[in-house]
C-alpha cells in the first residue's frame, strides 16, 4: 500500500558549483510524490510512523504520531497509519496506489 500526492513546498534553494554550494534564494516547488510508510514503532498507546515522500528528483521523510486501534478485528498498524494520514489536511487529495 502507498499513496500518491501532489506536494507543494517552499524553502531555500542551493546550487552546487565548483566553488562550493551557493544559496539560490527561496523557491516554491510542486511535484507528484509516492508516499510510503517505511517504519512503525511504538506501543498500543502510541505509534510513530516514518513516512517517505519520493519522486524522481525529490526525497524526504517525515514522522507522524497516532493512536492505534487495538480492538479485535482492527486493521493492522500499517493500514491504520495510511488511514490516519488520509485524515490530515496535508494529505487532502491523496490517492491510494
Amino acid at each position: 500500500m502507498a499513496l500518491q500526492k501532489l506536494i507543494e513546498t517552499e524553502g531555500d534553494s542551493f546550487i552546487e558549483t565548483p566553488l562550493g554550494v551557493v544559496k539560490n534564494g527561496n523557491q516554491k516547488i510542486t511535484f507528484s510524490a509516492y508516499v510510503k510508510v517505511t517504519n512503525i514503532t511504538g506501543s498500543k498507546t502510541q505509534l510513530n510512523a516514518d513516512v517517505l515522500f519520493k519522486s524522481d528528483s525529490h526525497k524526504f521523510s517525515k514522522n507522524y504520531i497516532f493512536i492505534p486501534s487495538v480492538s479485535v478485528g482492527s486493521a493492522n498498524f500499517i493500514t491504520q497509519a495510511y488511514e490516519y494520514l488520509k485524515t490530515l489536511p496535508e494529505f487532502a487529495g491523496a490517492e491510494d496506489c
